[in-house]
C-alpha cells in the first residue's frame, strides 16, 4: 500500500466521523424536543387535576354555604338567635361539621342586615357580633366537663358561653359588613338571582381567628384566611343579610402538591404564594394574572366560581432546572453524550485499524513465510501425537498396525518378524494403592528400560494400561526372539526406585513368529496374546512361544470361569482342614482351613487351578464369604483348645463389609473369636490406607487373630511388623524346604523367629516334611509347625476323627 492510499483512508475515515457526529446530533435535538414537548403536556394535566381538585374544595364550600343561606331556621332568625329550635340547630351544626372537617372552613356566620360592628348592642352591652356564629353552637352542644378546667376558666365565661370581649378581633367583623355593604347595593332582592344561583362573594387575606382550634383545645391562635359570603333572602324575596364562611389561607395552600401553583384572586388582591409566608401579610405582592414567558412551563386556568365580583385562577409555573433534571431530558443527553464519545473511539479505533492494516500488509511476506514453517510444524506433531502414546511417547496401538503392515510387505527371504505381547506383574496394586501418579512414573521407567533392551534392530509400542508390544526384526532365527524376551524379564524384574518406594513388578511375555504363527498383523498379536496368558497362568515372570493348541485352552478356561460362576452359586465346595502342632510338643493346636472345589465333571481341584481365576472374575466375594461361615461352622464342633485359620484374598479385603461379614459368621457358628485367625499376604497389606488399617483394628477388637503368610517372599515385611498389629508370622515353604542344605535359609528361619519373639508374635513353619527340617525348626526357635509330616489337608469328617483319638494314636493318624 502506497502512502497515498494510506492518506485518503485516514481523510475518509475522519469524514466519515465528522459525518456521523453531524447527524447525531441533529437526531438527539429532535428527541429533546419530543422529551420537552412530553414534560409540557405532562406538566399541562398536572395542571388541570390540581385546578380541579381546588376548584371542588371552593365549590363545596359554596354548595354547603348556599345550602345554609336557605334553611327556613336561618332565614327565620331574631336578632339575637333565640328562635332557633332543635332541629334547625341540629341542621346547621352537621352543615358546619361538613365545612369545618371537608373543605377545613375555620368559622361560619349569620349576620343581620344592619349589622354594624362598631354599635354597642342594648341587650349584650357589648359591640355588636353577628347574630349567629354558627361554631358556637357546638360550643354550646359540647359538655363543660370535658373541657380543662383550667382553660375553662380562662377561655369561656361559664353562664354565657361566649368569648370575653377582649378576645373578639373584630377587624374582620368589619370585612363581614363590607361585604354586605355591597350585597345590600347589588343584591337588595332575590330577583337578581338565577334561581338556586346565587353569588357567593369574597375578599382579601386578613387576619382572622381559627375556632377550630378554640373549640378542641381551648387555645386560640390567630390565623390568616379570607371570607366568601352569600347572601340570605326572606320568603318575601327580600335580602335578610348573609350568611359567610371563614377559610384558611393554609388550608387552601394544603390543596397544591408544591410551590409551583399559586391561587389567585387579583381583584381581591388575594394570593396563596408559598415564598410569602416568611413575609408580612401587608407586603406588596407581585401579579400572578399571566403565564411567565421565561418558564419551559407556565399557565393560567380559571377557576369556576359563582362570585360577581372577581375571577379565581391557578397561576402554574415550572423551572426550566426540573425539565433538565427530568430521566426522559437525561436519557436523551445522556445518549447523546455516549454517542459522541462512541463515535470518538470508533473513529480512532478506525484510524488505529487503518495503520495496522498498512504494518500487516507490508509483512504479509515474511509472516507467510514464518506462518507456513509453523503450520508445518504443527502438523508433525499433531501427526505424532496422533501415533503415540502421550505418557511414554511410545508408539501407540494405530502405528504399531500400520508399521506390522509395513513390516510384514517389506519382509524378504528367510526374514522372520516376533511379536513380543508383555504384561507388568503386580502393576494394578501399585496403581491403586500407591496412586496413579506413581503407576504412571512406574510406565515411563517401564518403557525407557524396554526400548534400551529392544535396540536398534527392533520397536517398542504401548498399547493398553500396562500392555506393551515389541516387533523384533529376526536375522538369525528364532533364537532372537527368546533372547530379547529373557532380558526384558529380568531387566523389568529389578526394582524400580519412584517417589521415595522401591517397587518390584515382573512381566511375562507371550511371542508369536512370522511367517510360521499368522501371515497379518492381527493374527499374529491375537496368537502373541495366547502365548502371554500361558505364560501368567504358569506363574508369572516368564515367557512363552505361541503353540497349536493354546486357541482349545483359551476356550477351556473361558468354560472354567463360566462353571466357577455356578458353582458358586450352586456351593460345589468343600473345605479340607490341615493340622497345626505345637513344635516343641507336637500338640495338635488347631487347623488352616483350605478350600477344595467339587467340580462335576473334573472332579476335586485344588485352590490353585481357581482361586486366582475366581480373583479376576471377581466371584471370589461370594466363594469367599462361603469359606467363612463353613469354616467357623466346623470348628464351633471342636474342643474349644483347637483354633482355625482362614485365609483371606486381597480382593476378598477390600470389601466395606468384611468385619460385618466375620462378626456374622462368628454369631451364626457360635464360634468364640479367640479361636478365629485370619491369614493375609503382603498384596492386602500394599494398600497401606485408612481402610486397611481400619479393617485390621476392626478384627483384633473383636478378638480374631491375624497372620501374616508367605513372610520372607515380599520386599516390606519388616516395616509390616511394626505398623499392623499382627500376633502370628508363616514362614514361607520355601525356606524351610531348604534349611537342611541351606546356612542362609536356617539364617532367616532362625531370624524370623528371633524376630517374633521379640515382637511378642508367634511363628509358624510351613512346609515341614521330614524329621530333620523338624529338628531344625525347633532348634531355631520356631514355635509352630505345619506341613505333610504332621498331615495333610482332610475333610472335616477326618479332622473330627483326629480331635477324638487318644493321644497315643495321635501321632499316626496325623501321619507321622
Amino acid at each position: 500500500m502506497n502512502a497515498l492510499r494510506r492518506v485518503a483512508g485516514f481523510v475518509l475515515i475522519l469524514l466519515v466521523g465528522a459525518a456521523m457526529l453531524v447527524a447525531l446530533h441533529i437526531d438527539s435535538q429532535r428527541d429533546f424536543a419530543l422529551a420537552r414537548d412530553r414534560y409540557i403536556e405532562n406538566s399541562q394535566a398536572a395542571s388541570k387535576a390540581t385546578a380541579k381538585t381546588v376548584e371542588d374544595a371552593l365549590r363545596a364550600i359554596y354548595e354547603n354555604v348556599r345550602t345554609l343561606a336557605y334553611l327556613p331556621s336561618v332565614r327565620n332568625l331574631d336578632r339575637h338567635g333565640t328562635n332557633l329550635g332543635d332541629e334547625g340547630r341540629a341542621t346547621i351544626q352537621q352543615i358546619y361539621n361538613n365545612l369545618a372537617n371537608n373543605v377545613s372552613i375555620s368559622e361560619v356566620y349569620f349576620l343581620p342586615l344592619d349589622f354594624d360592628p362598631d354599635r354597642y348592642d342594648p341587650v349584650t352591652g357589648k359591640l355588636e357580633e353577628p347574630i349567629l356564629q354558627f361554631d358556637q353552637l357546638i360550643v354550646n352542644a359540647r359538655d363543660g366537663t370535658k373541657l380543662d378546667p383550667s382553660k375553662k376558666l380562662t377561655r369561656l365565661d361559664e353562664h354565657s358561653r361566649t368569648r370575653p370581649a377582649e378576645e373578639i378581633e373584630t377587624y374582620e367583623y368589619h370585612e363581614l359588613a363590607k361585604q354586605l355593604a355591597w350585597l345590600k347595593a347589588n343584591y337588595p332582592n332575590s330577583s337578581n338571582v338565577d334561581g338556586l344561583n346565587v353569588p357567593i362573594i369574597g375578599t382579601k387575606e386578613l387576619i382572622t381567628c381559627d375556632n377550630t382550634d378554640f373549640i378542641h383545645t381551648g387555645d386560640d391562635a390567630d390565623r390568616s384566611g379570607f371570607i366568601l359570603s352569600v347572601p340570605v333572602f326572606a320568603v318575601d324575596g327580600s335580602l335578610r343579610g348573609s350568611v359567610s364562611a371563614i377559610m384558611l389561607t393554609s388550608a387552601l395552600r394544603k390543596l397544591l402538591p408544591n410551590s409551583d401553583y399559586v391561587i389567585v384572586n387579583s381583584s381581591y388582591g388575594f394570593e396563596s404564594d408559598q415564598h410569602r409566608l416568611s413575609t408580612s401579610l401587608a407586603a406588596e405582592s407581585r401579579s400572578f394574572t399571566a403565564p411567565d414567558p421565561n418558564l419551559i412551563y407556565s399557565e393560567v386556568i380559571s377557576l369556576q366560581l359563582n362570585d360577581p365580583r372577581s375571577a379565581w385562577h391557578l397561576w402554574a409555573g415550572f423551572p426550566n432546572s426540573r425539565f433538565e433534571a427530568n430521566a426522559d431530558a437525561q436519557s436523551v443527553r445522556e445518549f447523546e453524550f455516549a454517542g459522541y464519545g462512541a463515535i470518538l473511539i470508533v473513529t480512532l479505533l478506525a484510524l488505529t485499524c487503518w495503520y495496522v492494516i498498512g504494518r500487516t500488509i507490508a509483512m504479509q511476506a515474511s509472516a507467510a513465510e514464518t506462518l507456513e514453517r509453523r503450520v508445518e510444524e504443527r502438523t508433525a506433531e499433531i501427526q505424532h501425537l496422533a501415533s503415540h502414546d502421550l505418557l511414554t511417547g511410545l508408539p501407540n496401538r494405530g502405528l504399531l498396525a500400520d508399521t506390522m503392515d509395513e513390516a510384514l510387505r517389506s519382509l524378504r527371504g528367510s526374514e522372520k518378524l516376533a511379536v513380543h505381547c508383555i504384561d507388568l506383574d503386580r502393576f494394578k496394586p501399585v496403581n491403586d494403592n500407591l496412586g496413579h501418579p506413581v503407576g504412571d512414573e512406574l510406565l515411563i521407567a517401564v518403557a525407557k528400560r524396554l526400548k534400551q533392551q529392544a535396540g536398534e534392530t527392533a520397536m517398542v509400542a504401548r498399547v493398553g494400561g500396562d500392555e506393551f508390544v515389541v516387533l523384533q526384526l529376526l536375522l538369525d532365527g528364532d533364537g532372537q526372539a527368546g533372547a530379547l524376551a529373557s532380558r526384558v524379564i529380568h531387566a523389568l524384574s529389578g526394582e524400580f526406585p519412584i517417589q521415595g518406594h522401591t517397587i518390584n513388578i515382573g512381566s511375562s511375555i507371550g511371542i508369536a513368529v512370522f511367517p510360521e504363527d499368522g501371515q497379518d498383523s492381527q493374527s499374529l498379536i491375537r496368537k502373541a496374546d495366547l502365548a502371554l496368558y500361558k505364560a501368567k497362568a504358569e506363574g508369572r515372570g516368564t515367557y512363552r512361544s505361541f503353540e497349536q493348541g493354546m486357541d482349545a485352552r483359551l476356550q477351556k478356561r473361558r468354560q472354567i470361569e463360566a462353571e466357577l460362576a455356578v458353582a458358586v452359586a450352586d456351593k460345589q465346595f468343600v473345605l479340607h482342614y490341615q493340622p497345626i502342632h505345637d513344635a516343641s510338643t507336637s500338640r495338635l493346636t488347631g487347623f488352616e482351613a483350605l478350600v477344595r472345589w467339587d467340580h462335576p465333571r473334573l472332579g476335586l481341584l485344588p485352590p490353585s487351578e481357581f482361586i486366582q481365576l475366581a480373583e479376576e472374575t471377581g466371584v471370589i466375594q461370594g466363594l469367599g464369604e462361603w469359606i467363612m461361615q463353613q469354616a467357623c461352622a466346623d470348628a464351633a464342633k471342636w474342643p474349644s483348645n483347637i483354633n482355625i485359620a482362614v485365609n483371606l484374598s486381597p480382593a476378598q479385603f477390600k470389601q466395606q463389609s468384611l468385619p460385618l461379614q466375620i462378626a456374622s459368621a462368628l454369631a451364626a457358628s457360635g464360634l468364640a473369636p479367640s479361636r478365629l485367625e485370619f491369614e493375609i499376604t503382603e498384596s492386602v497389606l500394599l494398600a497401606h490406607n485408612e481402610h486397611t488399617i481400619k479393617t485390621l483394628h476392626s478384627l483384633r477388637e473383636l478378638g480374631i487373630g491375624i497372620a501374616m503368610d508367605d513372610f520372607g517372599t515380599g520386599y516390606s515385611s519388616l516395616s509390616y511388623l511394626r505398623s499392623f498389629p499382627f500376633n502370628r508370622i508363616k514362614i514361607d515353604r520355601s525356606f524351610v524346604s531348604l534349611m537342611c542344605e541351606s546356612s542362609e535359609s536356617r539364617a532367616i528361619v532362625k531370624a524370623v523367629a528371633d524376630l517374633g519373639a521379640t515382637l511378642g508374635m508367634t511363628t509358624t513353619a510351613e512346609g515341614v516334611e521330614t524329621e530333620d527340617q523338624y529338628r531344625l525348626i525347633k532348634e531355631h526357635g520356631c514355635t509352630d509347625v505345619q506341613g505333610w509330616l504332621f498331615g495333610r489337608p482332610m475333610p472335616a469328617s477326618e479332622a473330627h476323627a483326629l480331635l477324638v483319638a487318644p493321644e497315643s494314636q495321635l501321632l499316626s493318624l496325623c501321619g507321622k
